[in-house]
């Protein structure tokens, strides 16, 4: 009944109309972001020569942070910690990943975003997690996070 007052009022508002539809979107679904919501500080994180560039990264909690990486010499990984360092049992993770991944594939000259939230300060470790040559194991890097101020 509802719905015929509202085009009844449509047709009589705006005669030259040649045709007036109405129709509901359930927006429950939808994922909605604050309009005030700032967007993520982006940082560029280069992997090669068994090393990380940057090999320290800070950042504050609460701040949402996009690591963009690339390899630029081989196939690499890249793994980072959910816990800080000398976390003990049971102790909550303190950063939050936009996707669950354990470990990031990183093809030579292909960029990976990784969205990331620090919830928690402390320092954790990231790791390179393919297989690639002898300096393998000496491939790692700090994400440093601070209290927000």
């Amino acid at each position: 009944m509802l719905g015929a007052v509202a085009v009844l009022s449509a047709i009589l508002l705006f005669p030259s109309a040649q045709a007036f539809t109405i129709t509901g979107v359930d927006r429950s679904s939808q994922e909605t972001r604050p309009q005030h919501e700032t967007p993520p500080r982006i940082i560029s994180v280069t992997a090669k020569d068994f090393d990380f560039e940057p090999a320290v990264i800070h950042m504050k909690v609460d701040e949402r942070v996009e690591l963009d990486v690339t390899s630029s010499d081989k196939t690499h990984g890249i793994r980072i910690t959910a816990f800080p360092d000398g976390a003990k049992v049971n102790t909550a993770p303190g950063l939050s990943f936009a996707n669950g991944e354990d470990c990031w594939k990183l093809k030579k000259g292909e960029m990976v975003e990784i969205g990331v939230v620090p919830t928690e300060p402390g320092t954790y470790t990231f790791t390179c997690c393919k297989l690639c040559g002898s300096g393998h194991k000496k491939m790692r890097g700090q994400i440093i996070v601070d209290p927000q101020k």
